[in-house]
């Protein structure tokens, strides 16, 4: 908590529904308005799609904020085996405030502590490139060695 910030209990256990139960294909987390808390802003269900989640994040891009999310993100790897991996998205566009984007990297770790094991791969993006869906599948399938 290096920030100063807190992290609401809600947010490990919908992590925990996405890692264990499969319960939502994604989270987002936010900032409360006073900057002090990591709240939920979203769970989006099973059948949500990369495309909905990408547009979550223009939205926020749109208000000048950042955004943490966690992505079950599946997959097929080089050899051709369906896969699945938990992706902690760290959102940051250029549009943000300054004052968003410090407390933001200030507090990342944090919210990934709290939420605790489970996340395999961590992406920090900036712009909607960094979103790309081959992007992320590139990353994927060359980190994945299983």
């Amino acid at each position: 908590m290096a920030s100063g910030v807190d992290v609401n209990a809600d947010c490990r256990s919908s992590f925990l529904d996405v890692k264990l139960g499969h319960k939502y294909r994604y989270v987002v987390f936010k900032l409360k308005d006073d900057l002090s808390q990591i709240v939920i802003e979203k769970k989006a269900l099973p059948e949500a799609t990369y495309e909905e989640f990408v547009e979550d994040m223009k939205s926020a891009q749109l208000s000048k904020e950042c955004r943490y999310a966690v992505y079950d993100m599946s997959f097929r790897s080089e050899d051709g085996l369906c896969r699945s991996k938990i992706l902690f998205f760290m959102w940051s566009p250029e549009e943000a405030t300054v004052r968003q984007k410090m407390v933001y990297s200030s507090s990342k770790d944090a919210l990934k502590k709290a939420l605790g094991e489970g996340i395999s791969r961590e992406i920090q993006s900036n712009d909607m490139g960094d979103l790309d869906i081959r992007n992320i599948m590139e990353i994927l399938t060359r980190t994945d060695r299983h």
